[in-house]
């Protein structure tokens, strides 16, 4: 939702009003505008939620490295770099989307509630202490203009890599679409795919087993 009615925000006026016409254009973008502005809010809710169930398992490990260096095994066929839960692609699409996101609220809450934050100027100054040479002094104007230059250009960045997360976990990869769906992997997928988290699972799985033999091997013991 967010998508579409920021693309319609930005590009409606040059695509979508030619073919429907200037009054039926400025119905729908009125009502993209209520809905961008308040699904916004879900939006906000939902990338904590993705932060605090996730963040464990997209920690940069040295498996990433490796996973990176083979290209995450697309440039071989058949080969698939060891990787835990979340391999480094994945990883960057988290983190891309957690720190995308949380730059897409910040300058959506400026162009929300126009002419009471100064983000630009402080954050300028901060960029200038390492070498940056960026304005300082901002009118307000000019800090609305930039939170509207700049959340254009982070969400056009993140729908494209989210575009390209879906073709991934759809028909890009056997499997990834039914794991989306039930939430669960077949075990020989998981070992080729996400070998040292299979690895895990399974040996966490197997503990309760031998576990349980030990119990029952002494119960069942002969008395001395």
């Amino acid at each position: 939702i967010l998508a579409l009615t920021g693309l319609n925000i930005t590009y409606g006026k040059y695509v979508l009003m030619p073919l429907i016409g200037k009054g039926a254009f400025a119905t729908l973008s009125a009502a993209g505008k209520w809905l961008h502005n308040y699904v916004a809010f879900a939006f906000t809710v939902g990338l904590v939620m993705i932060f605090v169930l996730w963040v464990k398992d997209n920690i940069p490990n040295r498996y990433d490295l490796t996973w990176l260096a083979k290209g995450g095994g697309l440039f071989v066929k058949g080969v698939h770099p060891p990787s835990k839960k979340f391999n480094a692609g994945q990883k960057l699409i988290f983190w891309s989307v957690v720190l995308g996101g949380t730059s897409l609220i910040l300058s959506g809450i400026s162009l929300l509630f126009p002419f009471q934050f100064a983000m630009f100027a402080k954050t300028f100054a901060i960029l200038n202490i390492f070498g940056f040479d960026l304005p300082t002094q901002l009118t307000p104007i000019q800090e609305m203009q930039y939170a509207t230059l700049w959340h254009a250009i982070v969400a056009i960045g993140l729908i494209c890599i989210i575009i390209a997360h879906i073709y991934i976990g759809t028909i890009g990869m056997e499997g990834a679409f039914d794991a989306m769906g039930s939430g669960e992997v077949d075990i020989n997928w998981a070992k080729e795919h996400h070998s040292i988290w299979a690895e895990e699972v399974l040996a966490a799985s197997a503990a309760p087993k031998r576990k349980g033999k030990r119990k029952g091997g002494s119960a069942a013991a002969p008395a001395e």
